[in-house]
């Protein structure tokens, strides 16, 4: 921005410098982002003209420092990356711009953070080097969500079992190295659909008893015979999964197979050992003078999709998540990881609901939708900020079924407002909503898991849930949880990850 705006002053002869730097810190005022902070430097007299407040968050120092020692941004910077950043930022001198992502340190928490610099040269009318411009971005939390989406990559490049996955037309859209290695087929598999591994021992109908049981239970394991490319029959332990979209139609079918029963075992002993750790992510009881909160999970698979997590933001205010990836299995685990990493700070940077939901969705496109191949992967969820010393809660639900607040005197009023899912749109427009409270009220969040009876609509079964709800509202937040656990295990089928949340607000 401040580079085009020198750009503008250079044609335009009319503005001066003092103009141009109103200009941008009238745009600093209204547009400026915490996470990103906007600098000049005059070259002439070796010294910087502006500097965006902003700067202080992200590094620890105010803009005054900067006006002070035009050598004072080489401190911030890590000293292990001092050298290389110097160096590189040499292409500055012949007429380049220049762009790298290294460490600073936070001059006022000694906080070690990652951020993207990038610098602009501009040139006086004799094609002189007059001034440099830049913007630097905290991208600490970009960084970290990189790390996690590597290591699950690593994970699917090392494991030993064959992973392949089709488009809701049968054809294949990801392979592993394990299942190269198993087929002896790579790229060139995919985009194809699964008949060149036929081994020719089955009729077509054998194949269609298959697909109709996956559609119509959700999953077939077995034992079937394939063919590898320099054409061996071979017999693998196969487990086909289809991974369905909020409307419950099949999108894609994940194969998972090995060459035999011991291995699947092992995998097997793998998703458990999995599944104890996602558990364990999950947020604690949560018990204080002013707020009580307790949580249930049980996934309909080996891995789910969905995650709650609360954090006690200040004294009197508390951030309360829930979330369902799209699907459940391996991918919706991998997906709901990634953000459990990264919630504590974002909710403890943004705590409203609007601004929680920007970043969150900012991330999910950043890291799924990037590349074009991953474009189907979001999720709902449901954020509520409970504020215990003025008794209101604002909230906001993303494609989530609306939650309930009870309050002691009867009434009941739905958490309704929002927006669309994360990671759906490249923008949300979120609108938030806001219920004050008085003693004695509860808040129970829950996830799409608990009304899918399909017997009746939508909004028949939340408003059958809220009836059932009532029941039970009267008790304190784990005897609640304990009596919905057992009405789920005694009267559903589990065909959904099931999480329930219940805040007694006091």
């Amino acid at each position: 921005m401040i580079h085009k705006l020198l750009q503008k002053a250079k044609k335009d002869k009319n503005i001066s410098l003092n103009e141009m730097l109103q200009l941008i810190d009238e745009w600093n005022t209204f547009y400026n982002k915490a996470d990103q902070a906007y600098w000049l430097v005059n070259l002439a007299e070796r010294r910087f003209i502006f500097v965006s407040p902003s700067c202080e968050k992200i590094c620890g120092v105010p803009p005054e420092a900067f006006y002070r020692d035009v050598e004072a941004w080489k401190k911030v910077i890590h000293p292990e990356d001092r050298e290389k950043v110097q160096k590189r930022r040499s292409v500055l001198w012949k007429g380049s711009c220049f762009e790298d992502e290294y460490r600073i340190i936070h001059q006022q928490d000694g906080t070690v953070r990652w951020v993207l610099d990038q610098t602009f040269p501009t040139f006086d009318e004799n094609g002189k080097l007059a001034m440099l411009s830049g913007v630097v971005t905290d991208i600490t939390e970009i960084r970290k969500m990189r790390e996690k989406l590597l290591l699950a990559e690593k994970v699917y490049e090392h494991v030993p079992h064959a992973v392949l996955i089709t488009d809701e037309n049968g054809l294949i859209q990801f392979i592993n190295p394990a299942f190269t290695e198993i087929t002896g087929y790579g790229a060139e598999a995919i985009g194809l659909s699964l008949d060149f591994l036929h081994s020719g021992y089955y009729n077509e109908n054998f194949y269609k008893t298959i697909r109709k049981t996956v559609i119509e239970k959700g999953q077939w394991r077995g034992r079937l015979r394939g063919r590898r490319k320099n054409g061996e029959v071979y017999v693998q332990q196969t487990t086909i999964t289809a991974i369905h979209d909020e409307e419950g139609r099949p999108i894609f079918y994940l194969f998972i197979f090995s060459e035999n029963g011991e291995t699947i075992t092992s995998l097997k002993d793998d998703l458990k050992l999995a599944q104890e750790v996602q558990k364990r992510v999950l947020s604690k009881p949560l018990k204080t003078e002013s707020i009580d909160i307790y949580g249930m999970y049980v996934p309909s698979e080996e891995l789910g999709g969905d995650m709650y997590a609360w954090y006690q933001i200040d004294n009197d205010r508390y951030g309360i998540f829930l979330m369902d990836v799209m699907g459940h299995g391996v991918a919706a685990s991998l997906i709901c990881m990634s953000v459990r990493s990264l919630l504590n700070g974002v909710i403890r940077k943004c705590i409203y609901p609007k601004e929680v939901f920007h970043e969150l969705n900012k991330h999910m496109r950043l890291l799924y939708h990037e590349d074009g191949r991953m474009n189907t992967y979001y999720f709902t969820a449901v954020y509520v900020m409970v504020n215990t010393k003025k008794r209101f809660i604002e909230y906001a639900s993303a494609g989530h079924p609306p939650g309930f607040l009870f309050h002691k005197d009867g009434l009941v009023e739905e958490l309704d407002r929002g927006c669309a899912p994360i990671g759906l749109l490249s923008y949300l427009h979120v609108e938030t909503g806001k219920l004050d409270y008085t003693p004695g009220a509860t808040l129970v969040l829950y996830s799409d898991g608990v009304i899918e009876e399909a017997n009746h609509s939508v909004r028949a079964n939340i408003e059958m849930f809220r009836e059932k709800l009532k029941s039970f509202i009267h008790l304190e937040s784990r005897s609640m949880i304990a009596h919905m656990n057992k009405m789920f295990k005694e009267e559903y089928q589990f065909v959904d990850d099931i999480s329930l949340v219940v805040a007694k607000l006091h």
